[in-house]
């Protein structure tokens, strides 16, 4: 009854939240990302996808902030995502489950938690989501990959600079500079293709790395400042969104 109780008390302050941030999800919804996070919390006692640290705080740190982006950028309808090194899902099912129009991959370079992964999918029962096993190179490279999404992003995985030559060969190409514009709501129009890379603290040698390495790049900083933003835990506090 304990456990009842948390998971309820998660599912209303969560929805209160984004909702206080545009974001209406429904009661199924609520009950995917409960049920992921019961999943993801199972499969962690088995193989190490989160710190064991981070799990009483799993909504604050890992569901909050994977969804986050979704307060402060407009992804288009029906764009086609790959998260890169995706780990236990994050955040590829959470902004899944609450935009469920967009088609998702989910790859990571380690079988096991891929395993796990393409087991939650499953259980939770989700469509048009799929989780591949592998280097974000060797599948980017295949036909059926290659250019054939609108946004790749990435959380907590590597430097910018490496981000950028894994992501660049999932994207579609582009026929003009594109660049982001503000939506009447307040959201940012991050126009693909982009990248959009989690990222926080000082970014400014990195950013100045990344550049050196690919010159034609445009990239802009947008700050995950939004009501509530304070309850997150997580030091990766921006989105760069990245143009080729």
């Amino acid at each position: 009854m304990e456990n009842e109780i948390v998971h309820h008390d998660n599912k209303i302050w969560f929805r209160e939240l984004c909702v206080k941030n545009g974001l209406i999800p429904n009661t199924n919804q609520l009950e995917q990302l409960d049920y992921y996070v019961v999943l993801l919390l199972e499969w962690n006692k088995k193989i190490n996808i989160i710190s064991r640290k981070d799990e009483e705080n799993v909504w604050t740190y890992h569901i909050l902030h994977s969804i986050a982006p979704l307060f402060e950028i407009e992804i288009k309808q029906n764009s086609a995502i790959v998260d890169i090194g995706t780990g236990g899902g994050l955040p590829g099912i959470p902004i899944k489950i609450l935009r469920p129009d967009l088609s998702m991959l989910c790859i990571d370079s380690t079988g096991k938690k891929i395993k796990a992964v393409s087991q939650m999918i499953s259980d939770i029962k989700l469509d048009n989501i799929q989780a591949l096993w592998g280097r974000a190179e060797e599948i980017g490279s295949q036909p059926d990959y290659a250019w054939k999404f609108d946004f790749a992003i990435a959380r907590a995985v590597a430097p910018l600079k490496d981000l950028l030559c894994w992501s660049k060969i999932f994207l579609k190409s582009k026929d003009q500079k594109r660049l982001t514009k503000i939506h009447m709501n307040g959201r940012v129009d991050p126009n693909p293709p982009a990248l959009l890379a989690f990222k926080g603290g000082d970014l400014s040698e990195e950013i100045e790395i990344a550049k050196r390495k690919h010159p034609q790049i445009n990239i802009e900083s947008i700050d995950l400042t939004f009501t509530g933003s304070e309850q997150l835990i997580a030091s990766d506090k921006k989105i760069l969104v990245v143009h080729f």
